[in-house]
C-alpha cells in the first residue's frame, strides 16, 4: 500500500472508521479456496492493515470485528445473481459493486445491468482515488 494512502488515512481517520482485525493466514487461504482466486498483494495488505471500513462514509469490504469475512461473504452472494468468478467484491455501492479482477490485479465496476465496466489499474488506484473523492465531500 503506497504511503500517500496511509498519509490520507492518518491526516482523516476516526475512531472505529476501520476495524483494523488482520484477517490470519488460514482465513486467508480459506477465502481464496472457497473463492477459486488468489487474492491480490494490494488488497492482502490492505486488509492486513486496515481490514475493513474506510473514511468519508466509504466501506470497503473486509473483515468485521466478529471475525467475518465481508468480502467472501459479498463476492458469495452476488456470484449467485452473475458475479464473475474472477471478480472480488471491495465496495458495495447498492446499484453496483466494486470488485478487484484476481487475475489481472485491476478494480473494475459491476452489476447485473451494465456487466463489467473498466476502472482502475490496480487496487492502490482505486482506494486513493476513492478516499480523495471521499475527503473532498467531507
Amino acid at each position: 500500500m503506497n504511503a500517500q494512502i496511509r498519509a490520507l488515512i492518518a491526516q482523516h481517520e476516526q475512531k472505529g472508521d476501520f476495524t483494523h482485525v488482520a484477517p490470519t493466514e488460514e482465513m486467508l487461504a480459506s477465502a481464496q479456496r472457497l473463492l477459486g482466486v488468489t487474492i491480490p498483494h494490494q488488497f492482502v495488505d490492505y486488509l492486513a492493515e486496515y481490514s475493513h471500513g474506510g473514511v468519508g462514509g466509504i466501506e470497503i469490504l473486509g473483515v468485521g470485528l466478529d471475525g467475518s469475512m465481508a468480502f467472501l461473504e459479498e463476492t458469495l452472494d452476488y456470484r449467485k445473481y452473475g458475479l464473475p468468478h474472477n471478480l472480488l467484491a471491495v465496495e458495495n455501492c447498492d446499484e453496483w459493486l466494486y470488485c478487484l479482477d484476481c487475475d489481472t490485479g485491476e478494480v473494475v465496476s459491476w452489476s447485473q445491468v451494465d456487466g463489467i465496466l473498466p476502472g482502475y489499474p490496480s487496487f492502490d488506484d482505486f482506494l486513493l482515488q476513492d478516499l480523495e473523492d471521499a475527503i473532498e465531500n467531507l
